[in-house]
């Protein structure tokens, strides 16, 4: 069961709770949804190699790697913002890690690449197909409620990124599509094309997630006071219309 959004929607929650530190916050959440780039490249058939579900992105090593990567790229240029990126990135990974240890359905194979036994709290629970689908709505919702999120984000820090913007409104739009799309086919019980129009609408999500951290990523420093909510929405609702 993939879940990644609910992550997103935590980080949005627990944000001012965060370190106020330049890169922090763009860096979490690009940790948050690293781990499941094994599951995309998976999906996609990316590779012929049977990775199996929840391995190298899941592992420990592999936030180790990259986090002593970043340290090493901090020691070379002594900037305190390399830092924090490599700080945010390895937080948001071991979070990933330990929620979908707690929460997920999934094998966590936590120790890949050593042949250790993958883990899972919930090996005997079954779960339920509309349960599941109930869950997979969710998450469609809440990747809806990051894009808004982030162009909430864009207005606020005043960045003139209109063509983020619409492609933010355009992925919201999608998803209320995916999710009549799904729901339709799973109610005429096709499993089949209802878990791939699942899997296509989630490496979609996920990619434009990525995108939007990636090109955006001043914007989500830190979220500035509220106290200037006047106009914002007005504001919105202008630049999502930029042609």
């Amino acid at each position: 069961m993939i879940i990644t959004s609910i992550y997103t929607y935590i980080a949005i929650l627990i944000r001012n709770k965060l370190p106020k530190e330049k890169w922090f916050f763009p860096a979490f959440l690009i940790g948050l949804l690293l781990p499941d780039i094994d599951t995309i490249i998976i999906y996609i058939n990316f590779s012929n190699i049977n990775l199996g579900n929840h391995t190298f992105g899941h592992s420990i090593f592999s936030a180790l790697l990259i986090y002593l990567i970043l340290l090493i790229i901090y020691e070379i240029y002594k900037d305190k913002v390399y830092l924090n990126l490599a700080n945010g990135i390895i937080s948001g990974m071991l979070l990933h890690i330990f929620l979908d240890i707690l929460i997920s359905i999934n094998l966590v194979n936590i120790f890949w690449p050593i042949p250790f036994n993958a883990i899972s709290i919930y090996d005997n629970i079954f779960i339920q197909y509309y349960l599941k689908t109930y869950i997979n709505i969710l998450i469609f919702l809440l990747f809806r409620y990051f894009f808004f999120f982030s162009i909430k984000c864009i207005i606020n820090n005043s960045s003139k990124k209109g063509y983020l913007i619409k492609l933010l409104s355009q992925s919201m739009k999608a998803e209320i599509y995916i999710i009549i799309l799904y729901s339709i086919f799973v109610i005429l019980n096709m499993k089949g094309i209802s878990n791939l129009i699942f899997f296509i609408g989630y490496c979609l999500s996920i990619l434009v997630s990525y995108y939007t951290i990636i090109v955006g990523w001043n914007s989500f420093n830190y979220f500035k006071s509220e106290k200037n909510k006047k106009g914002l929405f007005k504001k919105e609702r202008e630049l999502i219309n930029i042609n």
